[in-house]
């Protein structure tokens, strides 16, 4: 993420509540998943909450900079769009969708 993005989300500070920290045993260390947050939105003029791994929450707010859109707005335009399942998973298909499109995008650019 640049630094115009982490000074931007460094100013709103969103409340974090987490939920609890699953963690799988790995030799002799342990490996802590991410933390779930669950955070309350407006779409449409309705509250709702959400709740997303810390790297989906970051990653969801860094698109909506890059594309000059509120959370909200963001997060409005995935819920019109979504065909079935609930609001978090269709966002976490969003995000990974649009970082394999940057991706696929990134290699059919680069130098043969």
């Amino acid at each position: 993420m640049d630094a115009e993005v982490r000074g931007y989300w460094d100013r709103i500070r969103l409340s974090r509540v987490p939920m609890s920290i699953p963690s799988v045993e790995n030799s002799n260390q342990r490996t802590p998943f991410s933390a779930v947050y669950k955070r309350s939105i407006v779409i449409a003029g309705h509250k709702t909450s959400i709740s997303l791994e810390d790297a989906f929450w970051k990653s969801l707010k860094g698109i909506a900079v890059a594309r000059n859109a509120t959370l909200s707005e963001l997060v409005a335009s995935i819920d019109s769009q979504r065909q079935h399942g609930n609001l978090s998973s269709a966002i976490r298909l969003f995000v990974l969708d649009y970082y394999q499109s940057q991706s696929a995008a990134d290699e059919s650019a680069a130098p043969r």
